[in-house]
């Protein structure tokens, strides 16, 4: 919050204020302080009992988050952001490294799709698909498509395009997840193991 902030208090009425303070696990940490300041400074001087039910409630609600991040994965990367950035950056690397090689590998096998001896599909006729549709209407036709198409990713050269698709995904997931995780617990961590 910033002293704009602390100077929008001033306009508040007492209501307002006192609403902070009624839900204070709705508001950050620093508003709610302002409101107690505001209150104070204007001579409306809370109890002791609640201003201490406010203290301890916002003191659990900071311990339950640093506990959270505390446990968090991202911990055991590093001693400081950067360090821990520089990680993630590197798994990241390798995820796609592994996952793309796999891709690789996977479509450098892969033996092309023979021809159905038959010289078509029996299954893209139009009786096959005149009966599919009589009996099940046309959901029955798109379901049927679908399966072939879902089928159809995990075979032969299409297995590879999948799983490089996935990597990507997922190496994208790990990252943004990561990184994200790795800031917050920058925040909540002591000054000296913060950078610039």
């Amino acid at each position: 919050m910033t002293d704009s902030f602390e100077a929008r208090l001033q306009a508040f009425t007492e209501a307002e204020l006192r609403q902070y303070l009624q839900r204070y696990e709705e508001y950050r940490t620093h508003a709610v302080e302002a409101a107690l300041a505001e209150l104070a400074r204007r001579g409306l001087v809370l109890s002791a009992e609640e201003r201490a039910r406010i203290q301890a409630g916002l003191e659990a609600r900071e311990a339950a988050a640093q506990a959270r991040l505390q446990r968090s994965f991202v911990t055991g990367l590093g001693d400081s952001l950067a360090n821990r950035l520089a990680r993630i950056r590197q798994i990241t690397l390798g995820l796609l490294a592994a996952g793309l090689g796999g891709a690789m590998v996977l479509y450098l096998l892969a033996a092309p799709t023979g021809t159905n001896p038959l010289g078509y599909e029996p299954e893209d006729t139009k009786k096959y698909l005149r009966d599919l549709e009589l009996y099940g209407g046309k959901v029955n036709v798109l379901a049927t498509q679908f399966t072939r198409w879902w089928d159809s990713l995990w075979q032969g050269r299409n297995l590879a395009y999948t799983v490089a698709m996935l990597t990507a995904l997922l190496a994208l997931a790990f990252w943004f997840i990561a990184t994200r995780r790795a800031r917050e617990l920058a925040e909540v961590e002591p000054d000296e193991n913060r950078i610039g």
